[in-house]
C-alpha cells in the first residue's frame, strides 16, 4: 500500500510540474493582460501597425450608475480609473449587479492612419459603442431595457487620438458591464484570432461529441453503466464549451444561457463522480460515495434554478451564489483527486488514467483562482474548461483502456472455454463411438438368434407336425412377437450407424457384394419354400458406398418380400447398368401392393402388414440409405403380381 501510495504521489508531483509549465505559458503567450497595449489614465497608446490584435485593458474611465454620451462626458471628470476584469458586477458601487455604468478610453495612434476594428465581447447585457462621438454600434436595447449578449465588430479609422465611450445596463444576471478586455487590431488580425478561437472551441466541442456518441451507441448494445455516464458527460461538456458560437449567433434571452452554463459544468463534475465512484465501487465506502453524488446532483438543481427563479428577485444573493460555486469546483477537483489516489492505491489498473485527469483539473482549478481576473485567453479555452477536457480526455483513455481489458480478458476466456468445449467434445465423441460400436456388436449378436429362432418356428408349423389349437396360436404369437422385436433392431441400427460422421465410404464392387449377399441369405430365404435367384451381368460394377448399410438396406428389401410371398413363390435379385447408374432390384411374386399404399411405403411409421404389426421403418431405412448413397428408390407393383423394388446408384470408373 505504501508503495502504490509514493507511486501516486511522484506521479501527482510530475503531473502538477508539467500542468504548471504549461498553464505558465498559457499566461504569458495567450492571455488577453500580457497583450495589453502600454498606455496611463484614461489612454492606451498604438504606437505600431498593428497585424496582431492588442487589448484595451487599463486606464479606463468608469461612471458607475450613469449612462453618459460624448456630450456629457467632454464636461465631466473621471469618477474612477480602472481595468477590464476588475469588478465582475455593479455590485462593488451600487450595491447590487443590477443598473448602469459607463466607460471611456482614448486610443492614441502613434503611427500612421490606419484602418482599425475594435472587437467587443459580450457586453453585460445590453450597451452601446460611441466612437469618436458617433454612435457606431448597440447591442439589445438600453432603453427600454432588452438584454441581447454577442460579440461586436467596429471598424474605425485610427487617427491621432480616437476616443471610445461604451454604455451598459444590466437587469437581467449576476454579471454585469464590460468584463471583458475588448480587442483592437487590423480587421485581418481581429477575424485570425476569432477564427482559431472558434477552430479550437470547434475540436474541443465536437470531438466530446465524437466521444459521447460513440459511448452512448455501445451503451444502447451493452447496458454498462459507465458508457452512459461517459456518453452524458461528453455532451455536458460539448454543451457547457459552446457559448462562444452562441454568443457570435446572438443570444437574446440571458439568464437561461447562463444558467444552462453552470448547468453543464455542475453536470460535468456530477458525472465525474459517477464515474470514478462506479470504477472504485469495491475500494469506497458506500456512504461518502452516495454523499458525493447527492451533493453534486443538489448543486446541479440549484445552477438550474437558482438563475432563473430566484436572483431576479433576489440579486443580493448573487456573490454567495458566485462563491457557492466557486467552492464546489475547488471541493470537487480535490474529491475527483482523493478518488484517484484511493484507486491507485488499491492497484486499480484504470486509476492512472484517472489521477492525471483529476490532477489536471484540479490545477486548472487552482490556476482559476491564482489568475483570477488577470487572465483571459486570446485564442484558447479558459484554464477550467482546459481542465474539464482533460477529464473528458482521461475518461476516454480509461474507457478505450477498459475496453481493451475487456475484449483482452473476453479472448482469454473465450479461449479457454474453446479448449475445454473441445475437450469435452472429443471425450464424447469416443464414448459415443464406443456406445455405437457396442450398440452394433449387440445387434448383431441378437439379430441372428432372433432370426434362427422365426426360422424354426415357422418350420415347425409348416413342416406337417400335428399340433393343438393352442400350440398353433402360440407359435403365431411367438412369430409375431419376432417380427416385433427385428423390427425394434431395425430401428436401432439407424441410430447407432445412420449419423453422416459413422459412413465408411469405400470402393464396392456390386457384382462380388451382391454374390456374397446371396450366399449368406439364401439358406433362410429357401427355409420359407421360395426360391432366390440371383441374377449379375458380367461387367463389374462399382460403387462408393458404405457396406453395412447397402446389406442392411437389401435385407429390409429380401425379407420384407419374403413377408408377403407365399410359399413355392420365387424371389430374384439382379444388378444390371442403365444410363451410367447401377441398378439393383428386388422382384417377388408376391401379393403385391394396393395402389393407395404406394406414396406412403417409405414414410416412416407407415406399415401394410394386414396385421398392423411392425414399426414402419424397414423402408424408412431403405430410403435413407439410397439418399446417403446419392441415389433413389423406386417400387413397381400390381395387387396380385408382385413388387419390384429398385435402387439407382451412381457409378464410379472401373480401374
Amino acid at each position: 500500500m505504501l508503495k502504490e501510495r509514493r507511486q501516486s504521489l511522484l506521479l501527482l508531483t510530475v503531473l502538477f510540474l508539467m500542468g504548471a509549465a504549461a498553464f505558465t505559458a498559457l499566461f504569458q503567450l495567450d492571455n488577453k493582460y500580457t497583450s495589453a497595449l502600454p498606455g496611463g489614465l484614461g489612454y492606451n497608446v498604438l504606437q505600431d501597425d498593428p497585424e496582431e490584435p492588442a487589448f484595451l485593458v487599463d486606464g479606463w474611465e468608469y461612471y458607475p450608475g450613469e449612462l453618459l454620451g460624448p456630450e456629457e462626458l467632454a464636461r465631466r471628470e473621471a469618477a474612477e480609473y480602472i481595468y477590464i476584469g476588475q469588478y465582475p458586477n455593479f455590485s462593488y458601487h451600487l450595491g447590487a449587479p443590477y443598473g448602469e455604468a459607463t466607460y471611456r478610453l482614448r486610443l492614441e495612434n502613434r503611427g500612421a492612419s490606419t484602418e482599425l476594428s475594435l472587437y467587443l465581447p459580450e457586453l453585460l447585457c445590453a450597451g452601446r459603442v460611441y466612437i469618436n462621438g458617433v454612435l457606431t454600434g448597440e447591442q439589445g436595447s438600453l432603453q427600454p431595457y432588452r438584454p441581447h449578449v454577442m460579440d461586436g465588430i467596429y471598424s474605425f479609422r485610427g487617427e491621432e487620438t480616437t476616443e471610445i465611450i461604451i454604455q451598459c445596463a444590466n437587469h437581467t444576471h449576476y454579471y454585469s458591464g464590460l468584463y471583458y478586455p475588448p480587442a483592437v487590431g487590423s480587421p485581418t488580425s481581429i477575424a485570425r484570432m476569432l477564427t482559431v478561437r472558434m477552430i479550437v472551441y470547434g475540436f474541443l466541442c465536437f470531438t466530446a461529441l465524437a466521444v459521447a456518441l460513440s459511448n452512448l451507441a455501445l451503451w444502447l448494445f451493452t447496458k454498462d453503466k459507465l458508457n452512459r455516464y461517459m456518453g452524458l458527460l461528453c455532451i455536458f461538456f460539448a454543451l457547457r464549451i459552446c457559448y462562444p458560437f452562441l454568443r457570435t449567433l446572438g443570444a437574446p434571452s440571458i439568464r437561461p444561457l447562463y444558467a444552462l452554463e453552470d448547468l453543464c459544468g455542475n453536470a460535468v463534475l456530477l458525472l465525474a463522480v459517477l464515474l470514478v465512484g462506479e470504477l472504485n465501487r469495491q475500494s469506497l465506502q458506500e456512504y461518502h460515495r452516495k454523499a458525493a453524488v447527492a451533493a453534486a446532483a443538489g448543486l446541479c438543481a440549484v445552477s438550474a434554478l437558482f438563475p432563473l427563479f430566484i436572483l431576479p428577485y433576489a440579486p443580493s444573493f448573487i456573490n454567495a451564489y458566485g462563491l457557492l460555486l466557486f467552492v464546489w469546483k475547488l471541493c470537487s477537483g480535490a474529491y475527483l483527486l482523493f478518488l484517484a489516489v484511493q484507486g491507485f492505491s488499491t492497484k486499480n489498473i484504470l486509476s492512472g488514467y484517472l489521477l492525471c485527469a483529476a490532477g489536471l483539473y484540479g490545477l486548472s482549478m487552482a490556476v482559476s483562482v491564482l489568475t483570477a481576473n488577470r487572465f483571459e485567453p486570446i485564442r484558447g479555452p479558459w484554464p477550467e474548461e482546459y481542465g474539464a477536457f482533460a477529464l473528458v480526455a482521461g475518461f476516454a483513455a480509461l474507457m478505450v483502456h477498459r475496453s481493451a481489458l475487456l475484449i483482452e480478458e473476453n479472448r482469454r476466456l473465450t479461449s479457454h472455454l474453446q479448449e475445454e468445449v473441445d475437450r469435452k467434445t472429443r471425450s464424447l465423441e469416443t464414448l459415443l463411438a464406443e456406445r455405437k460400436e457396442l450398440l452394433a456388436n449387440l445387434i448383431h449378436d441378437l439379430k441372428n438368434p432372433l432370426t434362427a429362432v422365426r426360422s424354426y418356428t415357422d418350420l415347425v408349423r409348416g413342416g406337417g407336425v400335428a399340433l393343438d389349437g393352442e400350440t398353433t396360436e402360440y407359435l403365431d404369437a411367438l412369430s409375431d412377437r419376432v417380427l416385433a422385436i427385428e423390427d425394434r433392431f431395425d430401428f436401432l441400427q439407424v441410430f447407432s450407424r445412420g449419423e453422416r460422421g459413422m459412413f465408411h465410404n469405400q470402393s464396392v464392387c456390386l457384382n462380388t457384394f451382391l454374390r456374397q449377399f446371396y450366399e449368406n441369405n439364401r439358406p433362410d430365404m429357401e427355409l420359407y419354400g421360395q426360391t432366390f435367384l440371383l441374377d449379375l451381368p458380367e461387367k463389374d460394377l462399382i460403387i462408393s458406398g458404405d457396406t453395412d448399410r447397402l446389406r442392411s438396406a437389401l435385407e429390409n428389401l429380401c425379407y420384407n418380400a419374403l413377408s408377403f410371398t407365399p410359399e413355392d413363390g420365387t424371389i430374384t435379385l439382379s444388378l444390371h447398368e442403365e444410363n451410367g447408374k447401377a441398378v439393383i432390384s428386388v422382384e417377388d411374386t408376391g401379393s403385391g401392393i394396393a395402389p393407395e399404399d404406394i406414396p406412403l411405403i417409405f414414410d416412416r411409421g407407415f406399415t401394410n402388414r394386414p396385421d398392423g404389426s411392425g414399426e414402419g421403418l424397414g423402408l424408412y431405412l431403405v430410403r435413407t440409405t439410397a439418399l446417403e448413397h446419392g441415389g433413389t428408390v423406386e417400387v413397381r407393383s400390381q395387387p396380385g403380381q408382385g413388387s419390384v423394388f429398385t435402387l439407382r446408384l451412381p457409378t464410379i470408373p472401373n480401374s
